[in-house]
């Protein structure tokens, strides 16, 4: 075994799901548990990242640091177009470089 700091887990898999992932093992010519691995892995990272940035966010809102919804959307509707409207601005009234 290849890395041997790992803890086992059992998870369900529906057998259409089974095959199809026994499948892509065989093609890719990696293990099923390689690739449920890896696709953990990923699917974790990407969870913690977005909960950072749903924090980072709230915080933005806490200190009213953001751009009204209705702005943003005005704005960017308005590209292309003959009256393209200046970038929005946050609500604090400040210019951010952010």
């Amino acid at each position: 075994m290849a890395n041997t700091r790992s803890a086992t887990l059992s998870i369900r898999l529906k057998p259409a799901i089974k095959k199809r992932l026994a499948k892509l093992a065989k093609t890719s010519g990696r293990s099923s548990n390689f690739l449920i691995s890896d696709a953990v892995e990923s699917y974790v990272a990407d969870q913690e990242r977005m909960r950072a940035e749903i924090r980072r966010a709230d915080r933005q809102i806490k200190t009213g640091h953001y751009i009204r919804h209705e702005d943003m959307k005005a704005w960017l509707l308005s590209w292309g177009t003959e009256r393209e409207q200046p970038p929005p601005k946050c609500v604090c009234g400040r210019n951010h470089d952010e």
